[in-house]
């Protein structure tokens, strides 16, 4: 949900809870104005990175995530070990919720992420610290992105900002 809509929700909670005026014609509104937060634009992906990426991807994600990202079928259900089923990289699954941090931890440690929390299932997902450069892996990532709207972008480029100040 974008700051401006937001905003409105804000501004129609508080407008319809304002009195009744005893007189139809009288008008007791008085307009609240709420700062507008600026977007927060996130960085422009190279186009070398995201074509660098989508080779990458399609060599060590393709197969559990889907050629087009879409993820495996009901990726919402769990196997029948518990395990996740791999989620969708585009804009419908939840990949955008996480920032640049987590989805670097998600692609080094893989499934490991997970031992010791108790998350409700497993994750059958390898690590990749010891098969991919820093480079594939921004590579990777940047090339997910690309395939979002700009909205999401924002959403995305948001939770990364978040956990970099939860880092310091």
């Amino acid at each position: 949900m974008t700051v401006r809509v937001l905003q409105l929700a804000v501004f129609i909670l508080l407008v319809s809870c304002q009195p009744t005026p005893q007189n139809s014609r009288e008008v007791l509104f008085t307009p609240i104005v709420l700062p507008v937060t600026p977007t927060v634009s996130p960085p422009t992906l190279s186009p070398k990175s995201v074509a660098l990426g989508k080779t990458v991807y399609a060599t060590h994600c393709a197969a559990c995530h889907g050629a087009n990202l879409e993820g495996e079928e009901d990726w919402k259900v769990q196997n029948e070990d518990g395990s996740f089923r791999s989620p969708p990289h585009d804009a419908s699954g939840h990949t955008w919720h996480h920032g640049d941090p987590t989805l670097w931890a998600s692609i080094l440690q893989g499934g490991a992420r997970f031992e010791g929390e108790n998350i409700g299932g497993t994750s059958p997902m390898p690590a990749f610290a010891e098969t991919l450069t820093d480079e594939e892996i921004t590579a990777v990532i940047n090339y997910i992105k690309s395939t979002w709207p700009a909205d999401i972008r924002i959403l995305q480029w948001e939770a990364t900002l978040r956990e970099q100040q939860l880092e310091n």
